[in-house]
């Protein structure tokens, strides 16, 4: 038996175990406090191809409030995804099943996530690495 310590585990259909974070792992979207894991659990469900998420929000660089990026890693990694297809899908799943105030800013599809020894997400570093390219992105 699992003891409760904060962090939120899920268990594969192969018996394995995915830790996905702490549960007060949140962002402020638009006002709105939210945890990223209950947004991830929402868009993991948007696209039968995808094998994972992981939502992260980004500071604009010139200010403003925060904007929700959806990362997605596919189960064929060969195939190939149109973010904004993908974008349009999550949008639709979080307003459905979540809140039809949030608005997906970006998606970009990766390989893979990085993640700590014990497997869990960091999203710390997906925040980290998207702003980097948003920024060089708007230095162009």
């Amino acid at each position: 038996q699992l003891r409760r310590h904060g962090d939120i585990i899920q268990r594969t259909v192969g018996g394995y175990y995915i830790v996905q974070g702490r549960a007060d792992d949140t962002m402020n979207l638009g006002g709105i406090k939210t945890s990223s894991v209950e947004i991830e659990r929402v868009c993991n469900g948007a696209d039968e191809g995808l094998l994972e998420t992981a939502a992260i929000s980004v500071k604009p660089s010139g200010g403003g409030p925060e904007q929700l990026a959806i990362l997605a890693v596919p189960k064929d990694r060969s195939a190939t995804y149109d973010a904004n297809l993908l974008k349009g899908k999550f949008q639709r799943a979080i307003q459905r099943n979540l809140n039809p105030l949030f608005k997906v800013s970006y998606v970009k599809v990766v390989p893979e996530f990085p993640r700590t020894a014990s497997n869990k997400l960091l999203r710390r570093v997906l925040r980290d690495q998207l702003k980097q390219e948003l920024a060089n992105r708007s230095k162009l």
